[in-house]
């Protein structure tokens, strides 16, 4: 069974809060609907901005999002990047359509991740906004919206901006 994330060491580097702008885009762009989730929260730059009812965690709030079991449409958010695999498949457990915000190298990275993406789904679209630093990160590799989907088995499509 997955330990919750109180259980894990806090990388202090995965507290990067999105700019408002940023989050206002993807959710603009990909319009997620029916049963929505954030699940890291931070100061609401996502979920201020979700469809009314969309639900929350938030680590920092007693809200853990390796405890969350109830099935999603969609998942919308800036996940922690020091724990991205065991986070996607978290994600991949409870969510029908996935979109995080990240650097677009942890999309493509890991060939453990490729493949259990492939085997849950597939990756739809990739939208490259910018570089890390353009979106608030301190790095300045390409950063971009990546959306999953449960089952999808098309082509990836890629943008340049929303």
């Amino acid at each position: 069974m997955q330990g919750t994330l109180f259980a894990r060491e806090h990388d202090p580097s995965d507290v990067v809060y999105t700019p408002d702008w940023c989050a206002q885009d993807m959710l603009d762009w990909f319009k997620p609907c029916g049963k929505v989730l954030d699940p890291c929260k931070g100061a609401g730059a996502f979920f201020d901005k979700m469809p009314d009812g969309a639900e929350w965690c938030e680590i920092r709030e007693g809200r853990d999002f390796f405890e969350w079991r109830e099935p999603m449409n969609w998942i919308v958010s800036n996940p922690p990047y020091s724990i991205y695999l065991d986070w996607m498949r978290h994600s991949f457990e409870v969510a029908e359509n996935i979109v995080y915000l990240v650097p677009l190298y942890k999309a493509l990275h890991s060939s453990t991740l490729l493949a259990e993406t492939f085997q849950w789904g597939g990756i739809v679209e990739i939208v490259h906004i910018g570089t890390g630093r353009d979106v608030g990160f301190d790095f300045g590799f390409a950063a971009g919206a990546v959306h999953y989907q449960r089952g999808y088995r098309g082509g990836m499509r890629y943008r340049h901006g929303f």
